[in-house]
């Protein structure tokens, strides 16, 4: 989305985190590659979204998670191509329209709202007609029509539509759930509650759906979906905590149930909470590994590619936000590591 519209959501810094390496996660032999392969995805990545600049905002704008999807995608398969970074970095910055929508930082969406936009989105899939309107809601319905026409071509990606179809539809009703907690119109759920509904939210399963599609095993089938759901379910709660101790103190600001915040309110102060929520962390991340390390032969790339995605992105986490990352500073770092 543009600058202008939520200056001050786009402003807000977590105070209680201690600045660290934002690219801790990526391995240094890799760093100048995964730099390099990011920044050669920029400009194919912009060009896709360039017609929907109400929402994608411009790669060295604040507001921008360009150069940062892009990255998150090369740090994820170090070995993709240029143009297989472009098309997931494209969808992980429409995945972040999406949330800003969800969230009623670009524009004001009621809970039945949310779930109808989602399932415009699964009706993409399904081959079902759309009108995408205007404003940001036709914007990302737009952009995700044009990213499938692009990848729904690819081998792989047909077997996992229906998978993906029904990961948009979860990821509605439980974004819709977060607005009526954070609208009140509801209690705050407690923890383990808000916890499951936020693995889905953070959308690292959906993202993975094309993962799949894109850098797993041919011919493609949905029993690879089936084999990793497990190790994908603990990627993505680690990524839905590592976010909330990133985004706690902007969204005490908003009103938003989160991890931390949660057991805040339940009589924990706020350093006590933080390393709770991290000591949970490490404890699924444990886990994780370990289920990663019980795939088939088949979905090594796809193992070793989810273990690199959560490294990098929790590291990230832990320095800055995803937002106000330039391509600008994207190509410094780049030079700076010799990509």
């Amino acid at each position: 989305m543009s600058d202008s519209a939520s200056p001050a959501y786009f402003g807000i810094r977590n105070t209680l985190l201690k600045q660290s390496d934002q690219l801790a996660g990526v391995p240094e032999p890799d760093r100048a590659a995964v730099l390099g392969n990011a920044l050669e995805a920029v400009p194919v990545a912009a060009g896709f979204l360039r017609p929907y600049s109400a929402l994608f905002a411009d790669g060295d704008s604040s507001a921008s998670r360009l150069a940062f999807s892009c990255l998150s995608a090369a740090a994820t398969f170090p070995q993709a191509g240029r143009d297989e970074v472009a098309e997931l970095g494209t969808l992980t910055a429409i995945l972040f329209g999406l949330d800003d929508i969800a969230d009623n930082i670009a524009g004001s969406w009621t809970p039945d709202d949310i779930v109808r936009i989602f399932g415009l989105l699964s009706a993409v899939l399904r081959g079902q007609a759309t009108e995408p309107g205007e404003g940001p809601v036709g914007e990302a319905v737009s952009a995700w029509r044009d990213w499938w026409t692009r990848i729904g071509a690819h081998p792989g990606m047909a077997a996992y539509a229906p998978v993906l179809a029904e990961q948009l539809d979860l990821t509605g009703a439980a974004m819709a759930r977060e607005r009526v907690w954070a609208e009140g119109r509801e209690p705050w759920p407690d923890y383990a509650t808000y916890v499951d509904n936020g693995t889905q939210t953070i959308m690292y399963r959906t993202w993975w759906v094309a993962g799949l599609g894109v850098r797993g095993p041919e011919p493609a089938h949905d029993r690879h979906w089936r084999a990793v759901l497990p190790a994908t379910h603990l990627g993505a709660t680690c990524m839905r905590l590592a976010n909330d101790i990133r985004t706690f103190e902007r969204e005490r600001g908003e009103g938003k149930p989160n991890s931390v915040l949660i057991l805040e309110h339940a009589g924990t102060d706020t350093e006590a909470a933080v390393a709770r929520v991290a000591a949970h962390i490490a404890e699924l991340n444990a886990r994780f590994l370990d289920a990663l390390a019980e795939l088939p032969p088949e979905l090594a790339g796809i193992a070793e590619g989810q273990r690199r995605s959560v490294s990098f992105n929790g590291a990230w986490y832990l320095a800055r936000d995803t937002h106000a990352y330039t391509v600008r500073e994207l190509t410094g770092d780049a030079g700076a590591h010799g990509g």
